[in-house]
């Protein structure tokens, strides 16, 4: 809508609301008080942002936690990298205990592709196929335990949690698949290596 467009349009609603106080017999004064006394419309934020805004909208802070970085003064150079240095700094226990267990996922991934190369060597007629079918059993079995933890979520915002979940659910498990199919090829691989790796060796003696 154009400036005078808008003008426009704001004189018509000041002509109508004249001619509403005439009809009760108000006088032109008393609509100029009431104009003065009226609070300002608050500001309407612009509905807008991407699919990613509208799928994760913005979170509020958390109340009652103050600023972390109000004593944080750096403001030169890479001063980003800088903050987040301070905050680790500041608080060591949320990202060194946490690590720990990095030690268990590291553990499960050997212990998920040693799975996988075995379903692609015991599938010896197509590895590939048994060890992406190994992957979505696996994704299917998954995916049936995190339907039984969503009931006891907390409800805030279900729209949008189902719908995260959704999608990280979604992301984790296609690289899975394709981590199964990795598996299973390779699984396949090294046994027709470890077949036919002895008989080239008693050729080579021949």
């Amino acid at each position: 809508m154009t400036n005078s467009s808008r003008r426009q349009a704001a004189s018509r609603a000041e002509a109508r609301r004249r001619a509403r106080y005439q009809a009760t017999g108000r006088l032109d004064e008393d609509l100029d008080s009431d104009e003065d006394d009226e609070p300002a419309p608050a500001s309407r934020t612009p509905a807008g942002g991407g699919f990613l805004t509208r799928l994760f909208p913005p979170a509020p802070p958390l109340p009652g936690k103050p600023d972390p970085l109000a004593d944080f003064r750096y403001r030169g150079l890479f001063s980003g990298i800088a903050s987040g240095l301070y905050l680790l700094w500041r608080n060591p226990v949320a990202w060194l205990l946490p690590a720990s267990g990095c030690i268990l996922e590291i553990v499960a991934t050997i212990l998920t592709f040693m799975t996988l190369l075995a379903a692609g060597w015991l599938g010896w007629q197509r590895p590939w196929v048994f060890g992406l079918a190994t992957a979505v059993v696996g994704s299917v079995i998954f995916a049936a335990i995190w339907a039984s933890l969503i009931g006891q979520l907390p409800d805030v915002a279900p729209e949008y949690s189902v719908m995260q979940l959704f999608v990280a659910f979604t992301l984790q498990e296609t690289f899975q698949w394709l981590f199964g199919l990795l598996g299973g090829w390779y699984g396949g691989y090294l046994r027709r290596r470890s077949i036919t790796a002895p008989a080239q060796s008693s050729r080579r003696r021949r």
